[in-house]
């Protein structure tokens, strides 16, 4: 049986992979032997690359701003340099978010959710094309939310630019699928993370007011995400472009 999961001498990119879905993500591939680079604003990478050792991957850490255009610049071909001149996957997972509705929300907030929500993923992905063209395929996958279509109106800018990362994966891949770049997006519902447990979204109260709008009768996990980047990024969804994937217990189906 071929083996879809089996990463070896692929080239994967995780934006925002230090801390939360991003760290899921970056060890999910790291156990499947991918050589993983992780792209994270903090100056310290020490502990994701700990863990991908410890998990028996091959890592390395990138510090990089992804909201500022002149730290972006060369990115992608600097660790395709260092990771043997490939870039097979690139998953845009990088995000931030305020707490605002549109009355709230001022021109700062949403043009720092502008660039890092929307400007990154489009400069790195064509940063990446090029690579993926010359091997003959590759897979970029954005993770938007489902935000981007119900209840947003207590994060306005983050909602709006999730709804355009969905519609960008979907025009992107109109045009990359003649290249065998498969372009892709996953929406999550709430998931536990650093940033939702901060919101209290993990507190008794909260929690079981929040699962009631959840069929599944809980909220997610990191690893759950991990997994249909998984798929999206293997051979299994070679006939998967355009695609938003829900995962989300059911919640935008109730």
């Amino acid at each position: 049986m071929k083996e879809y999961l089996n990463f070896t001498g692929k080239t994967v990119i995780v934006t925002g992979g230090r801390r939360g879905i991003g760290r899921a993500i970056s060890l999910a591939f790291a156990e499947r032997n991918a050589n993983v680079a992780v792209v994270a604003g903090s100056a310290d990478g020490s502990s994701i690359l700990e863990e991908i050792r410890n998990v028996g991957g091959n890592g390395r850490y990138y510090c990089c701003d992804l909201g500022n255009e002149d730290a972006r610049k060369g990115l992608i071909d600097r660790i395709a340099k260092d990771m043997g001149n490939r870039v097979d996957v690139l998953i845009n997972n990088a995000g931030m978010q305020f707490l605002e509705t549109v009355e709230e929300c001022t021109t700062e907030n949403w043009k720092c959710s502008e660039r890092v929500l929307l400007d990154a993923p489009c400069d790195l992905s064509r940063q990446a094309i090029p690579y993926m063209k010359k091997q003959g395929g590759g897979k970029i996958i954005m993770i938007s939310s489902i935000c981007a279509y119900r209840e947003g109106a207590w994060n306005f800018s983050y909602a709006v630019m999730k709804a355009g990362v969905s519609s960008m994966a979907r025009s992107m891949a109109n045009h990359l699928a003649k290249f065998n770049i498969n372009v892709n997006a996953i929406a999550p519902g709430i998931i536990r993370t650093p940033l939702t447990e901060s919101q209290g979204c993990f507190s008794e109260n909260k929690y079981k007011a929040l699962i009631q709008k959840y069929p599944a009768g809980r909220l997610g996990e990191p690893d759950e995400i991990a997994t249909a980047a998984l798929f999206l990024a293997s051979s299994m969804s070679s006939f998967v472009n355009g695609h938003l994937l829900v995962v989300d217990g059911g919640f935008s189906g109730n």
